[in-house]
């Protein structure tokens, strides 16, 4: 999307207009993430806050735009609601080009900090197990935080029989019942702010957040998946994942349980995969090509049980509430048609 109707000059006076007294910030500053410029703007009271403009989001129409401003600006006024702290405040937003800017945009409050530098030789032990316990918490938080129930539109996509198959077999049938969950989406280093203690200051970049079922949300946070994807777990990261886990084995509440029966699995990976495939078309694209399997690897049965399981109306269910995710999504990895013969089976 051309960006020639983008007025960088009038960041300052638009933004002016979310603040009673009206004061004009001075733009200070801006940097470039995946589908957002930033800007800083400062106050002269000493408040900043941040702008995003979604000026990189590629092969979009101008109302997918207005949506993806809109909806990372209801997520953090949920957040908000709920009490979670770790995401910046929203302040206002302008759901239109048809404005002085040119462009959507949404205005945070600006968290201190800089992104995490996390790597397999960086950081020591000491430090890693401080980031991964504070991690783990605001996990835990951000699942209990926000949790519902309820049904999601019907399924028309096409059907995908070999994903289906995988799908009943990777998920836990004590989950079933379990809400969904607020999942941030792309919880990674350069998206969690820290100090210069590595105490953990923010997330930031909410643009990819959304209610999932709750087996979606509980999984690892990226930085401690598999990459790439058919490479085994090593040394380091195996170690990360230890301390995570015994993060939340810290905490006490039914959500913890659940996370703490996703992460345990023996075939954890590949669950997280088959996942993400209900919304990534790469992923999808991957694991199809590889026969919905992680090369050189042996699909082990969950927790030792090797047993074929049923559709029964349960797991029927809990599949279709997974695949509705993918058609709110727009991808074409759904089974409607299959869906539809087990509606007219049951009716």
């Amino acid at each position: 999307m051309a960006h020639l109707s983008f007025h960088e000059e009038n960041i300052s006076f638009a933004i002016s207009q979310f603040r009673s007294d009206q004061q004009l910030p001075n733009l200070s500053g801006h940097f470039d993430g995946g589908q957002c410029r930033v800007f800083t703007v400062d106050f002269e009271d000493e408040e900043s806050w941040a702008v995003r403009v979604p000026l990189f989001v590629r092969n979009a129409s101008r109302d997918a735009v207005i949506s993806l401003v809109q909806c990372e600006a209801n997520v953090l006024r949920e957040l908000e609601n709920k009490g979670f702290r770790w995401a910046a405040k929203l302040r206002g937003c302008s759901l239109t080009f048809d404005n002085a800017v040119g462009y959507p945009f949404i205005a945070l409050t600006w968290i201190p900090g800089s992104p995490l530098s996390w790597s397999e030789d960086f950081l020591t032990r000491p430090f890693r197990d401080k980031i991964l316990s504070q991690v783990a918490m605001i996990h835990v938080s951000l699942i209990q935080c926000i949790k519902e129930n309820g049904r999601l539109p019907e399924i028309t996509e096409q059907d995908c029989f070999d994903q289906r198959n995988i799908l009943s077999d990777i998920l836990y049938p004590e989950l079933d019942d379990a809400p969904f969950a607020m999942d941030h989406g792309d919880l990674s280093p350069q998206n969690i702010l820290v100090d210069s203690e590595f105490n953990i200051t923010g997330i930031i970049d909410w643009g990819f957040s959304a209610k999932v079922p709750f087996q979606m949300a509980a999984g690892f946070p990226r930085f401690l998946r598999l990459q790439p994807p058919l490479l085994p777990p090593n040394p380091v990261l195996q170690k990360d994942r230890e301390s995570y886990n015994a993060s939340l084995k810290a905490q006490s509440s039914q959500q913890v349980s659940w996370m703490i029966l996703v992460q345990s699995s023996r075939n954890v990976d590949f669950q997280i995969f088959v996942l993400d495939s209900i919304v990534s078309k790469g992923m999808h694209r991957w694991l199809a090509s590889n026969g919905w399997k992680l090369p050189s690897r042996k699909l082990r049965g969950i927790e030792g049980d090797n047993r074929q399981r049923e559709c029964n109306c349960d797991s029927f269910r809990t599949v279709r509430k997974y695949f509705s995710i993918a058609c709110i999504c727009g991808m074409t990895i759904a089974l409607g048609w299959y869906l539809r013969e087990q509606y007219a089976t049951r009716a």
